[in-house]
């Protein structure tokens, strides 16, 4: 592992861990486990902290959005914590930098594995939970996955931006692609996306995540065809 204290993992999730152990855990990927069999994984705690999210990020819609049904609540629930939305959210804190993986899963680039990456910030949920409870969940969660949420709550019915402005264009038999940049530290990160078309750029867009930055540049693009 590349060695980065974990004060400053810390520092960028925004909790000092009473309890460091349950953050080793979360961090510590199965592949270790192998070369340290005394250790434990984070599996278990993957399979917790999903439970963890789903539960605090339905009591926040369901309080937040008293006018939306359950089936368009469903649908805002469910992108905002697919691996997607989990991907780059790990990304954004460079959880990647400070799991333990063996060496031969780090050697085949498994601090860039969506899977794991995924897995990794689900086990992070559960070892927030038990250092802290749900009031410290709800404090990370309030910081890094609530501000994507209002875009998702504007039109929950409908197809997203990216979705239908890649399909407006398909008919004409052309396809847009996205340039993405981020400045910022790594616990702020501003992303900027475009959309090109023809090596011409027909949208710009920012966001807190790389998905965001689209969905606004998407947006944009679709403003001046519609």
């Amino acid at each position: 592992m590349s060695q980065s204290p974990l004060s400053e993992f810390e520092k960028i999730i925004g909790h000092t861990f009473q309890n460091i152990k349950f953050l080793k855990i979360a961090l510590t990927h199965k592949s270790y486990i192998d070369e340290n069999p005394t250790l434990e994984s984070n599996q278990r705690y993957e399979f917790l902290g999903d439970t963890i999210l789903d539960f605090d990020l339905t009591i926040y819609l369901f309080n937040k959005y008293p006018n939306l049904d359950e089936g368009n609540l469903t649908k805002i629930r469910s992108s905002a914590v697919n691996q997607t939305a989990l991907v780059e959210l790990g990304q954004l804190i460079s959880i990647g930098t400070f799991l333990y993986l063996s060496k031969a899963e780090d050697s085949t680039g498994g601090r860039f594995k969506k899977s794991i990456i995924e897995d990794a910030v689900e086990a992070l949920i559960a070892a927030l939970f038990f250092d802290g409870g749900l009031d410290t969940v709800n404090n990370f969660v309030s910081k890094f996955i609530y501000p994507n949420i209002k875009e998702l709550s504007e039109d929950p019915g409908s197809k997203d931006y990216k979705t239908r402005l890649q399909e407006y264009y398909a008919k004409k038999g052309q396809k847009v692609n996205y340039e993405d940049k981020s400045a910022g530290p790594d616990h702020n990160k501003e992303f900027i996306s475009e959309v090109i078309l023809n090596d011409k750029v027909i949208g710009i867009g920012k966001g807190k995540s790389k998905k965001s930055a689209q969905q606004h540049a998407a947006k944009q693009a679709l403003s001046t065809v519609s």
